[in-house]
C-alpha cells in the first residue's frame, strides 16, 4: 500500500468540499476563494510526540489536539476557521490509523467550518503540523499589540485543567491507548481534547483591545502581549479561576489551557449573549513592562525564571 492509498483513506468519510474550496485535496496546492472585503489569517504548530503529546496517544485523540491548538490561534485573532493542511510524519500507516486520523480533524473542525484542504505524509519519527487559514474581516483582526494603561484584563473559562489532566495521564499513560474520541472522560478533555474558543473570539472583536490565547502559560502570555503593547500589567493571584485541586500558582504558568486572555478599555463593555463562558478580571494593564503576579496584600509573587511558562529550548 503507497501513501496515495493512505491519503484515501485518510480523506474517504469527507463530505463534499464547500463553494469556497476552488481546489482542494489531490492536486500540488489548495485554491481557495476569501469572502469579499475579508482579510487572511494564518498560522502553523508542530506537535512532536514524547514533547507535546505522549506516545501512547491513539490518533483520533492526536489529530484532534493538534487542530485543536492550532484553531485557538484563529480564536486569539478574531478569526473564522476556513481550510487547514496536515503534514503527517510517521514510522509507519495504515488505512485504519488513517481513518481515526481523519476522525479525529473532522470532530474538532466541529461546527466551525474549517475543511482539511491538503497536507502531506512523510515516513519519520511521529508528529503532526497544521497549518490553519482563517478570515476577518478587513482591519478587524485582534492583536497582541492593542492593549492600554488601564484596560482590564479577562480570561474566560478557567486556568490549570489541563495540567491537571496530564498528571492523571502521567500516572496511567496504559489506559491512554485504549481511549477513542467516544471515551475520553471530561477530568481528560482539557488536555486530551482542547476547546478553541472560535465563537468568543469573533464576538470579542470590536471589544477586546489586544487578544492571545494561553497556550505558554498564562503569565508567560501575558508578558507577550506586553511586549508588543509596550505596557505593563499586574495580575491579581487570588483572582485567578484555578480549577479545584490545583493551585493558582501552579495554574499561572501550567499552559496549555487555550482559554482566551484579553485586555478591554473601562470605556468598552464586556457584555455578551447568555450561556458563554465565564468571563473574569484578573488584573489590569499598567505603564511599565512585563508582568507582575500580585498576592491580595499587593506584593509581588516571586517565581523562579524556569516557572514563569512553557518553552521549547
Amino acid at each position: 500500500m503507497n501513501e496515495f492509498d493512505l491519503i484515501d483513506a485518510l480523506l474517504a468519510d469527507e463530505a463534499p468540499l464547500p463553494s469556497w474550496v476552488s481546489t482542494g485535496p489531490g492536486d500540488d496546492a489548495a485554491v481557495l476563494a476569501p469572502p469579499p472585503d475579508s482579510e487572511w489569517v494564518l498560522s502553523t504548530d508542530t506537535l512532536v510526540e514524547g514533547r507535546h503529546f505522549f506516545p501512547a496517544t491513539p490518533p483520533d485523540l492526536l489529530a484532534y489536539r493538534a487542530l485543536a491548538v492550532n484553531l485557538s490561534d484563529l480564536a486569539a485573532m478574531g478569526a473564522t476557521p476556513f481550510g487547514f493542511l496536515v503534514a503527517l510524519v510517521t514510522p509507519s500507516l495504515n488505512p485504519a490509523w488513517c481513518r481515526r486520523f481523519g476522525a479525529g480533524l473532522r470532530a474538532a473542525a466541529g461546527d466551525c467550518g474549517a475543511r482539511l484542504v491538503g497536507g502531506n505524509l512523510a515516513r519519520g519519527p511521529l508528529a503532526v503540523t497544521v497549518t490553519v487559514t482563517g478570515t476577518v474581516p478587513r482591519g478587524r483582526a485582534l492583536l497582541r499589540s492593542g492593549a492600554g494603561e488601564g484596560d482590564g484584563i479577562y480570561v474566560s473559562g478557567s486556568i490549570g485543567a489541563a495540567l491537571a489532566a496530564r498528571r492523571l495521564l502521567e500516572g496511567d499513560t496504559a489506559a491512554l491507548a485504549t481511549m477513542s474520541l467516544d471515551t475520553v472522560t471530561d477530568d481528560l478533555r482539557p488536555y486530551l481534547l482542547p476547546a478553541a474558543r472560535v465563537e468568543l473570539g469573533e464576538r470579542l472583536r470590536g471589544i477586546a483591545s489586544a487578544c492571545i490565547d494561553v497556550s505558554d502559560g498564562l503569565l508567560a502570555d501575558v508578558g507577550h502581549l506586553c511586549a508588543r503593547s509596550n505596557v505593563g500589567a499586574e495580575i491579581w493571584l487570588e483572582s485567578l479561576p484555578a480549577v479545584v485541586g490545583v493551585d493558582r500558582r501552579e495554574a499561572v504558568v501550567a499552559g496549555d489551557d487555550y482559554e482566551l486572555l484579553f485586555t478591554v478599555p473601562e470605556d468598552r463593555s464586556l457584555a455578551l449573549p447568555a450561556g458563554d463562558l465565564t468571563m473574569t478580571r484578573i488584573g489590569r494593564v499598567v505603564q511599565g513592562a512585563g508582568a507582575r503576579l500580585l498576592a491580595a496584600d499587593g506584593e509581588e509573587v516571586a517565581l523562579a525564571q524556569a516557572q514563569r511558562g512553557w518553552s521549547h529550548f
